[in-house]
């Protein structure tokens, strides 16, 4: 509340149309349909998505300034996803973003997200928020990544993949329509021994959505998956000395306590439009039993209830711009932990009940005065955490009350160039997971675990022409409380969680895209310094980034080359272990006739030795994920 009496002094880079004025710009990650963007957004369109088996949504995102991918080759941790170093210390999946896709929420009540369970073949443009996004979205101090399904038209997809390290992959998507409605089908299928001992895995998706035009013009959508992954093996992360002997090999403890898991997760959603007016809900069942390298509390027995329901308007009053509506949550983990008897399940170390329960109300008004627009949101969360320890008998309760301000001046230079300045306020619960891993061992809630918080400041420009557009964005900000992982020696491969304190983020963010003739460049860099309170960098948090992709067609050819540079970051809170800078290219060519094409995926081809994931905080050194070196991957697409 205290925040709201400070002066909101923040410009920052908006780009707009091409020679059209700015009001044509209509961004819907930001919830309501703006006449601006006063905000640090990145769009990746369809156009540039390739439907091929190398392509998952990490390798989508990659080119966005101040967002950092890792872990894409582990499918028991899956896809981590960081932005100006939120979401860094997840062990597993995503931390500190919100993710949706059309519209839904993917992340639960307390902040994790998996892309596990999410169609690639179906996935159209994508819209990324950088920055403090709680006043529109709640629990989410990183960013927001909106994914959108390609549109229903009647279609067939059809796409058989191979790759190194004995990797598979099927799929098929057949969309049919009638005068009132669409309807589509879509099936995948992948298996591979992966690139490291004890790194396979193998999983299934089905799919089924819908749409259809009701009475009084009103559409209704509807959505179901199943998702099932019989395995996901764990290779582990090794120490230097381990890399340097054999870069492929999995760790030892991994191999013999069976480390990996598997899933079954069920989703249905539906939502329904009508004029300026939507409301959705959703149910997700899912299903994990994973085993941990260690033996006490090392095999995990995990049972999630996910569901909600939302409500939003839009409306326009004497030339103020209404937006507003609410959202309700619930999340109910059944979770037991046994002892993991290298592979074999032991005794119940755990058995619990833990529940996150979420209601949010949020406001958004604009009005334009000449070619200034300002926007002031505000969000209200009320979160009640509550655990019953079924072994100890004993329980636990939080309450949570946030309330997320938010304030933006976008001034509007010409018909092609805005700045814009931000004010804002973002919020991170600990998660279930973070709550349960007590160190102390008197029961599975370790109540000492604060929410971290953030203050945010943002100077943006943007510009954009007919061939050109940039960005060009200045953030700061300050997080108290921090959320971190450790390990211990007693239970050593666990991830245990701290409050560090306060951590300043400061960055410059460039992003730009060049269009001539069948030629495209797009690039992308951002410099940051992210600082503990006690001068320390953040780490698993690269200090830059530089990204490059160029795009060309040549009669029945199509050319892609992308180029990663990714610099020096840490491993350890103490900045002792240095991770050293690395860059990457890989190179994709497909050729069509017809009906039919033909991708060939070179991946990090220039032979790079560079690692897919760190583990922040390892005990025994252990911080080490390597990545593939060059490999190859070949796709055979049939479209009709």
């Amino acid at each position: 509340m205290i925040y709201l009496r400070y002066i909101f002094l923040i410009i920052s880079l908006s780009s707009l149309s091409q020679v059209q004025n700015l009001s044509e710009v209509v961004v819907s990650a930001q919830i309501i349909n703006s006449l601006y963007t006063p905000l640090s957004l990145s769009k990746i369109k369809n156009d540039s998505i390739k439907k091929n088996l190398t392509t998952d949504i990490g390798n989508k995102l990659k080119n966005v300034p101040s967002l950092f991918v890792s872990s894409q080759q582990n499918y028991s941790q899956d896809t981590r996803i960081s932005i100006r170093g939120f979401g860094t210390r997840a062990p597993f999946g995503i931390r500190g973003i919100k993710i949706l896709l059309d519209g839904i929420p993917i992340t639960t009540p307390d902040g994790q997200s998996q892309l596990d369970h999410i169609p690639q073949s179906i996935i159209g443009d994508i819209e990324v928020i950088r920055g403090i996004s709680s006043g529109l979205y709640g629990n989410a101090s990183g960013g927001v990544i909106m994914i959108k399904s390609i549109p229903l038209k009647k279609r067939f997809y059809n796409s058989i993949s191979f790759a190194d390290f004995n990797t598979k992959q099927i799929d098929l998507l057949i969309d049919n329509q009638s005068e009132n409605g669409q309807v589509r089908f879509g099936f995948e299928h992948k298996k591979s021994l992966g690139y490291r001992k004890w790194s396979g895995h193998e999983n299934s998706i089905l799919y089924l959505s819908g749409k259809k035009i009701i009475f009084n013009d009103k559409t209704i959508k509807f959505n179901y998956s199943l998702f099932n992954s019989p395995f996901a093996a764990d290779a582990g992360s090794l120490t230097l000395e381990e890399v340097f002997e054999n870069r492929r090999q999995g760790r030892l403890r991994n191999i013999n306590y069976k480390a990996g898991e598997k899933i079954n997760q069920h989703h249905f959603s539906s939502s329904l439009n009508y004029k300026n007016t939507k409301t959705y809900l959703f149910y997700s069942k899912r299903k994990l039993d994973a085993s941990l390298p260690f033996n006490y509390g090392g095999q995990i027995d995990l049972n999630r209830d996910f569901f909600g329901l939302g409500f939003q308007k839009k409306s326009i009053y004497k030339n103020l711009n209404f937006h507003y509506g609410i959202d309700l949550q619930g999340q109910e983990d059944l979770r037991k932990r046994f002892r993991n008897i290298e592979g074999v399940r032991g005794e119940m170390t755990l058995n619990q009940n833990e529940s996150f329960y979420t209601s949010g109300f949020f406001a958004i008004i604009e009005k334009k005065i000449s070619n200034i627009i300002a926007r002031v949101s505000f969000r209200q969360d009320f979160h009640k955490i509550k655990f019953d320890d079924f072994n100890n008998g004993g329980n636990g309760e939080k309450d949570i009350s946030i309330f997320s301000p938010n304030l933006s001046l976008n001034y509007n230079i010409s018909n092609s160039t805005s700045t814009y300045v931000r004010l804002g306020t973002g919020f991170e619960t600990p998660s279930l997971n973070e709550l349960s891993a007590n160190p102390n061992r008197e029961s599975g809630f370790n109540n000492e675990l604060k929410s971290q918080n953030t203050k945010e400041i943002e100077f943006g420009l943007k510009t954009k022409t007919k061939k050109f557009k940039s960005s060009l964005v200045l953030f700061s900000s300050r997080t108290t409380n921090e959320i971190l992982p450790y390990e211990i020696d007693d239970y050593p491969g666990q991830n245990f969680y701290s409050n560090t304190g306060k951590v300043n983020r400061k960055g410059l963010e460039i992003e730009g895209e060049y269009n001539f003739g069948f030629n495209q460049i797009l690039f992308s860099y951002n410099l940051g310094k992210y600082k503990t309170h006690e001068k320390f960098n953040l780490p698993n948090v690269p200090s830059q980034k530089l990204g490059m992709i160029f795009n060309t067609k040549f009669k029945n050819v199509n050319l892609s080359f992308f180029a990663n540079y990714v610099g020096k970051r840490y491993a350890d809170n103490l900045n002792e272990v240095v991770i050293d800078e690395f860059t990457t290219a890989n190179v994709n060519l497909s050729y069509l006739w017809d009906n039919f094409s033909i991708n060939l995926d070179i991946i990090n081809l220039t032979n790079v030795e560079y690692y897919d994931n760190i583990r922040i905080n390892a005990f025994g050194g252990r911080y080490y994920e390597p990545a593939p070196k060059r490999h190859l991957a070949v796709s055979l697409i049939m479209k009709m």
